[in-house]
């Protein structure tokens, strides 16, 4: 996102804070997210005084598309909130995305994906692994794949300017969490109860080995709104894994 100081970072579905503090302590920005959670709002709170940010960081507990304030963000970052969204609610969600980014803004859209049917009509028929995810994971929850990603965001006014496959990244990633999963079982279960630790730590195992088998994937996307004339980004790759 080419962050920098005093760049306005909008997160959606911001979860525990992570990247908001983040943002705000080593790149300057100041930073808001909104979540749906009372407990991610809860923990947020916590995180913004114990890291000495308040005032540089803020959080609501608020839908995203009641945000109202047009071109009121420098920089938004979506992720992996987007699986949640549903398809049928795409176009809403992009040209949300679009009122609340300013001109030369840059979206970071950041989502699992599936594979796409070589009969695209086909593509929403939930396989049996899906409607045990969507029952017992992820409620409501519906992958897309990526190249319905970045034609909605061409369609509804974003030019795509990098996609960057992340399949591979996320089979340690799975792993590391049912490996802390497991390490902090007796906690997990007087939190959340035997029944849901032992159906998570199936989750990260089964999903684990999606991402192996490329059933499973999940990219990063950047846009920005479409304009006439330069982009202002860089002309090579490079910077984007510059080390600061």
């Amino acid at each position: 996102m080419r962050l920098s100081s005093g760049d306005r970072l909008l997160d959606i579905g911001c979860g525990w804070g992570g990247l908001l503090c983040h943002a705000a302590r080593h790149y300057g920005v100041k930073a808001h997210g909104v979540t749906l959670s009372k407990e991610q709002y809860d923990y947020c709170q916590d995180k913004i005084a114990r890291e000495g940010l308040a005032g540089q960081v803020t959080v609501e507990l608020r839908d995203y598309r009641t945000l109202d304030q047009a071109e009121a963000c420098d920089k938004i970052a979506q992720i992996e909130m987007f699986e949640h969204v549903g398809i049928d609610n795409h176009d809403r969600h992009f040209l949300q995305m679009h009122k609340l980014l300013r001109s030369r803004g840059l979206y970071l859209h950041q989502a699992s994906t599936r594979m796409a049917t070589r009969d695209l009509s086909k593509f929403r028929k939930p396989t049996q692994y899906q409607k045990v995810i969507t029952r017992f994971i992820f409620p409501g929850g519906e992958f897309d794949y990526i190249g319905l990603s970045t034609t909605n965001l061409e369609r509804l006014g974003f030019e795509v300017h990098d996609v960057e496959a992340m399949r591979e990244h996320y089979i340690p990633t799975l792993r590391a969490w049912g490996e802390r999963l497991h390490a902090n079982q007796v906690a997990a279960i007087a939190e959340a109860g035997a029944q849901k630790c032992r159906l998570w730590a199936m989750y990260f195992t089964l999903f684990a080995f999606a991402f192996e088998r490329n059933t499973v994937s999940v990219f990063q996307t950047l846009a920005s709104k479409r304009r006439r004339g330069p982009s202002g980004l860089p002309l090579n790759r490079e910077s984007l894994y510059r080390q600061d």
